[in-house]
């Protein structure tokens, strides 16, 4: 690694000026003879070596010279003669970290560090490639040092490969007898089989000349790598009970960990079919597959809607992310299975719904049905004021899973043991699938003061069980 100096470049473009001076006045001469001939091919071969020579030195000092790293097809430094005769012939350690043990995962960042090592040295570079069983280059390099690191491309036979080396800054020592660089590789985005990754180290005297350095080389291939995706078990993000899912279901998936790496929310509509690279294919009985609606994704949990028109029948799920499986599990799909949510959204206690009041005069007000409690950090029944005989009273629950119900005639709930009428059941028509159930509530539970079980029902089908209050 040597370093180049101004006294160089100040040579280098003096022999420019003869050669140009000199070619000029005889191009002005009225005879050409082999005197100008041999004195241009001299300044020609001197200028070419000196400006050859100057790239050489400041590729040494500022950079390695690309295709070096002893990859097929391409020399080290110790082979070509520019610092020793040999390579892993020193006391020193080149080492390469951060690749995954089992192989790499498609579209997968994984952050690799050449450690260079040896006691009594003044400088140190490498050079890095990455490459496919053909010689091609094989996934991304982003450069997480880019004072101490370049990257550069540069064409080996019908090839261009991808480097990574030292800047000059990069040559300084960052450790006690060693120096490191961090790159940041990221895999391919389909199977490319296995990918190789080669390095080459010199461990500099920084006496400015080929002699007393040491090279080192390292390389190590990695396999495409197919996990097996974890369980996950899917369920009603309003009952959060076991069974049966109806198409447009808001639904809740569960898994140990590794869906996502973040946890991000959907803020548009519609609701997009990915969230940070993570997305829900669901491929139904008919074998047809389609993408879900994503609320919500997060390492454990994933809320999504189930895609309209998915046939029933046992359906497959699949979690990816960035088009790795990570996660699948089965699902039975029916065209009705309500569920109610709760305003502890944990499927029980106090439904999550308001009061509609129907005054004598047309008015009409929403109340709440419940408030919270933060002794108890959860929300409690509020119990429910019929007030004067004249009020007619509504109750507006919200669930999922029942808006494809055969007909209003098939849909019942009862307060209490005591019967209510359904007036509406159906899509909520705002929010992807949410439903809504409109009940009038029977004067009859006036007086009560209790807190009672709703049971809903569409198609034969109950909800889970969710309670209100009443005076």
């Amino acid at each position: 690694m040597k370093a180049g100096n101004g006294q160089f470049q100040i040579s280098n473009d003096k022999w420019k000026m003869l050669c140009l001076r000199t070619c000029y006045q005889q191009l002005n001469s009225t005879q050409l003879n082999m005197r100008f001939i041999k004195l241009s091919l001299i300044c020609l071969f001197i200028t070419l070596a000196a400006t050859c020579w100057l790239q050489r030195a400041r590729a040494s000092s500022s950079g390695p010279p690309a295709s070096h790293t002893g990859a097929p097809s391409e020399p080290t430094c110790a082979t070509t003669g520019c610092h020793g005769a040999t390579t892993n012939d020193g006391p020193g350690t080149l080492t390469l970290t951060g690749l995954p043990e089992l192989g790499y995962a498609l579209n997968e960042q994984y952050d690799v560090t050449v450690t260079l090592t040896q006691a009594n040295r003044a400088l140190y570079g490498f050079e890095m490639t990455a490459i496919d069983a053909n010689g091609r280059a094989a996934g991304q390099w982003d450069n997480l040092e880019p004072r101490r690191i370049d990257l550069f491309n540069n064409r080996v036979g019908a090839n261009t490969r991808v480097y990574a080396g030292h800047t000059q800054a990069g040559t300084a020592p960052n450790g006690p007898n060693q120096s490191s660089w961090v790159l940041r590789w990221k895999a391919p985005a389909t199977n490319i089989g296995r990918v190789t990754f080669y390095v080459v180290g010199n461990a500099a005297n920084g006496n400015g000349a080929t002699s007393g350095d040491f090279i080192y080389t390292v390389n190590r291939s990695i396999p495409f790598f197919v996990a097996a995706p974890q369980a996950v078990a899917t369920v009603s993000a309003a009952s959060f009970a076991p069974g049966a899912l109806a198409g447009e279901t808001i639904a809740a998936l569960f898994a140990q960990g590794g869906l996502s790496l973040v946890t991000v929310a959907a803020t548009t509509t519609p609701l997009p079919t990915a969230l940070s690279g993570v997305s829900v294919r669901v491929k139904d009985a008919a074998n047809v597959e389609r993408d879900a609606r994503l609320f919500f994704v997060s390492p454990q949990q994933i809320n999504f809607m189930l895609p309209p028109g998915v046939s029933n029948g046992t359906a497959v799920l699949t979690v990816l992310r960035d088009g790795n499986p990570v996660g699948a599990g089965t699902i039975n799909i029916e065209t009705v299975a309500p569920g109610l949510f709760t305003a502890n959204a944990n499927g029980q206690g106090v439904a999550a719904a308001v009061l509609l009041r129907a005054k004598a005069d047309g008015s009409q007000t929403i109340e709440a049905i419940a408030r919270f409690n933060a002794a108890g950090n959860r929300n409690e029944a509020l119990p429910i004021d019929f007030g004067p005989e004249t009020d007619r009273l509504f109750l507006i629950l919200f669930g999922t899973g029942f808006r494809a119900r055969s007909g209003l005639s098939n849909v019942n709930c009862s307060i209490g043991g005591t019967s209510a009428t359904v007036d509406f059941a159906g899509a909520q028509g705002d929010l992807a699938g949410l439903d809504q159930a409109n009940i009038q509530l029977p004067r009859s539970l006036a007086g009560r003061n209790a807190t009672l079980d709703l049971i809903f029902r569409a198609d034969g089908k109950a909800a889970n069980t969710v309670q209100i209050a009443v005076k």
